[in-house]
């Protein structure tokens, strides 16, 4: 009874290559995804014992529209709607904007669409349990190996010559083709040093019905545009005496802020988002020359604009001197009502 009962479990256990590619090609046919979960971090070695966890939520419709959230302290937000990347930190006093093209978004999570590329070996190990969708799910156990040649690293100067092993133990849901936990180790030849990366999934869904309006990037109203480094003509003192954000200027500080209302035109027609405002504030903390910088329609642009000329600023500081600041643009966000 032991041997036929062992006999049913090994012929019901799938070939695991065959499920690799099961899943890979599952994810490759999707219409978009979104999945939560946690993640977990380690680096060790010589001298080495990093660890960080922290909680994610994702949604991804293809390349250049994803959204990633990591969710704690901080926490960080990190929007590509198709044409602009946009990312948050909070708590923090600015957000970044960039194109696309300059500053791609890929997905932060593993790749499952390409489970058999560099594979050398491959395992399966038996079934397993993890906590999926509010219950315990049984899962299949595939511990796959895989050598990738120096050439796979592509421009990467860093590992330019040098091969990387991996070592990948993934729990999959046979049924679905879903990988529901996987821990991921990687080193380079020569190297002590070992990352490993453990993903467990509390939902993952291959649908595009929960990414249609997920790529709306959101903002405390009154956060600054990040300017990023500031160097070359423009930075430092004008010759009307004012300053630009950066090159040792700290940036001005909301402390009375007046919310915008919306229109009756934007209400009817369902918009909502960003208005970015540009403006200067005095070394009495009070906005001039505002104007809109980043259009949204509908009568919210003029609403932004009333509501920033009436708020109040700590004035911006050089060298501990209250002075001018110029070319400030700031978030006015108009939510989907």
């Amino acid at each position: 009874a032991v041997l036929a009962m062992a006999q049913a479990s090994l012929a019901q256990t799938p070939d695991p290559r065959a499920l690799l590619d099961e899943v890979s090609a599952a994810e490759r046919t999707a219409d978009g995804w979104h999945a939560e979960g946690t993640e977990i971090n380690e680096l060790t070695g010589e001298g080495m014992n990093f660890r960080t966890q922290h909680r994610f939520s994702t949604t991804a419709k293809d390349a250049t529209r994803l959204r990633w959230e990591l969710i704690g302290d901080p926490s960080t937000l990190s929007v590509c709607d198709g044409t602009e990347h946009w990312s948050y930190t909070q708590p923090g006093i600015g957000f970044h904007l960039s194109t696309v093209e300059a500053t791609p978004c890929p997905s932060p999570l593993p790749r499952f669409d390409n489970l058999t590329e560099n594979l050398t070996t491959v395992t399966a190990m038996g079934t397993d349990s993890t906590q999926f969708e509010g219950g315990s799910q049984t899962c299949t156990v595939v511990r796959a190996e895989y050598k990738i040649p120096a050439a796979a690293h592509g421009a990467n100067p860093a590992a330019a010559g040098i091969a990387a092993s991996a070592i990948r133990t993934m729990c999959i849901d046979v049924a679905r083709k879903l990988v529901l936990r996987e821990k991921a180790e990687n080193w380079n030849s020569g190297s002590n040093a070992r990352s490993t990366r453990t993903t467990t999934f509390s939902q993952y869904e291959r649908t595009a019905d929960r990414v249609a309006n997920a790529f709306t990037f959101e903002v405390p109203t009154g956060t600054f545009l990040d300017p990023g480094p500031q160097s070359g003509e423009g930075v430092g003192t004008s010759t009307d005496g004012s300053h630009r954000f950066g090159d040792g200027v700290i940036s001005p500080a909301l402390i009375v802020r007046v919310e915008p209302s919306t229109t009756e035109e934007s209400r009817a027609a369902g918009v909502g988002g960003l208005v970015l405002v540009s403006l200067t504030v005095d070394a009495e903390g009070l906005p001039k020359n505002v104007t809109v910088e980043r259009r949204l329609g509908y009568g919210l642009d003029e609403k932004a604009v009333e509501a920033v000329s009436q708020w109040k600023f700590k004035p911006g500081l050089s060298f501990g001197m209250p002075v001018v600041v110029r070319d400030l643009v700031v978030a006015v966000d108009f939510r989907r009502r």
